[in-house]
């Protein structure tokens, strides 16, 4: 049986575990990182103060969403100020929320699909990302290329998680591995924490990755088959860990691993 190491946090990671599961497949749930709200820095409500410029709030991601909505402006203030977002999910959390999207980029779910947008280059003004701390920098520096004055708004952070013992021990000792990754943060954490034949173990099994960034930094620590998923989300990463693994299946994988 192929096995599917899932690196997401913890509730995504559970969702598409039980949807692989109704496909023969033996999802490995194994959460490099949890978030935990914090309190970003105090140059965001002077941006929102800053009347004279265009005003940008950009959410990039649905937990940008979550811990970010509390330090939008006061509602009699947002009619003055776009929202700017990354993704289709990122989109549809805020919409959810109750709050309009202005800017999406039409296809593509990256920083560099947002940054291609022509609005972007137009009365460039304060443009506040919110996000994690070490996270969107080429987002930010995108931004300052093209004259926005950048405000990182630090609204969450990541805690480091460590794998289960267990987890360890059945990664070791399992024959046929796919890995997913969504992000360069677990990989970090992956390649700290895992002893290092697990860590060799994975970097030899066939790994899907959502962006492009991701597998150039997988691939740059030694990875042999970096392959991008269909999309961001669990159903399209599902689809592509269904079609890679019926490609391995055919070229004999069971056999040969």
């Amino acid at each position: 049986m192929t096995h599917v190491l899932v690196t997401r946090p913890n509730d995504a990671s559970q969702h598409l575990a039980d949807m692989l599961g109704m496909h023969d497949l033996e999802p490995m749930v194994m959460p490099m990182y949890t978030f935990m709200a914090r309190k970003p820095g105090p140059d965001v409500d002077p941006a929102w103060s800053d009347k004279q410029s265009r005003r940008l709030a950009v959410f990039t991601s649905p937990r940008a969403v979550q811990f970010g909505i509390p330090y939008l402006p006061e509602p009699d203030q947002l009619d003055s100020i776009e929202t700017a977002v990354i993704g289709s999910s990122t989109g549809a959390k805020l919409q959810a929320s109750g709050y309009p999207v202005h800017l999406q980029a039409r296809s593509g779910f990256t920083t560099e699909d947002l940054l291609k947008l022509p609005q972007l280059a137009e009365k460039p003004g304060v443009a506040v990302i919110f996000c994690a701390p070490g996270g969107r920098q080429a987002l930010a520096g995108g931004l300052g290329k093209m004259g926005w004055r950048v405000v990182n708004a630090m609204v969450y952070e990541r805690v480091p998680l460590q794998p289960e013992p267990d987890l360890i021990d059945n990664l070791r000792a399992v024959r046929n591995l796919i890995t997913t990754w969504t992000s360069i943060s677990a990989l970090k954490l992956a390649e700290e924490y895992l002893p290092g034949d697990v860590w060799g173990k994975i970097l030899v099994s066939p790994a899907l990755v959502i962006s492009s960034r991701i597998q150039h930094h997988l691939e740059q620590l030694g990875a042999s088959s970096v392959e991008l998923a269909d999309g961001p989300g669990n159903p399209e990463l599902l689809q592509s860990v269904l079609r890679l693994n019926r490609r391995l299946q055919d070229s004999g994988w069971k056999e040969s691993n």
